[in-house]
């Protein structure tokens, strides 16, 4: 179904995404193929990061977010962990992970990016639709990226029907009362 594992969540209330998966693989606590990947992004991409599940060191902070940010990057999702999520939320910038260290990474690789990745159990390719918000990240493969927002817009329509269905039983419900 493309859902990320709820271990891998948002880092700050309200961070909200939507983009084109822009990945990058990774050696536990190394960042060096993040920094690499920043001459590859295009506006609205998200970075998605195999991190390896490693908490133990932050892959990315600040400055380096405010790198891919300057670039279009416009969100990323980490298994594995980040740092400064206060300056992440003043940023408006939208990062799920596993943890939060404050240790800062290692910079020797290896790594690779635009690759399929595994993150929090999914397989992302680049191109890929992410979608993030306070529930958790989903992936959609890219070829099903219009069916998929077809299917969704027909499930929001039929649960605000419903909805309303409920709020006029609730109304009806207070007359009576």
């Amino acid at each position: 179904m493309g859902m990320v594992d709820s271990g891998i969540h948002a880092l700050w209330k309200g961070a909200r995404a939507v983009g084109r998966a822009r990945t990058v693989w990774v050696r536990e606590g190394d960042n060096k193929a993040i920094h690499e990947v920043i001459d590859h992004v295009q506006p609205g991409d998200i970075i998605v990061i195999n991190g390896q599940g490693a908490t133990n060191r932050a892959l990315i902070g600040e400055l380096i977010t405010e790198k891919l940010r300057v670039r279009g990057a416009v969100g990323m999702v980490i298994d594995g962990a980040a740092r400064d999520v206060d300056v992440l939320e003043e940023m408006g910038f939208g990062v799920w992970a596993r943890a939060v260290s404050p240790a800062g990474p290692y910079k020797d690789g290896p790594g690779r990016i635009n690759i399929p990745v595994a993150v929090g159990g999914v397989v992302v390719n680049p191109g890929d639709i992410v979608a993030a918000d306070s529930d958790g990240v989903i992936v959609i493969p890219a070829a099903e990226a219009v069916t998929s927002l077809l299917a969704g817009r027909a499930v929001e329509a039929d649960e605000a029907r419903r909805r309303a269905a409920i709020q006029a039983t609730a109304n009806r419900i207070e007359v009576t009362a």
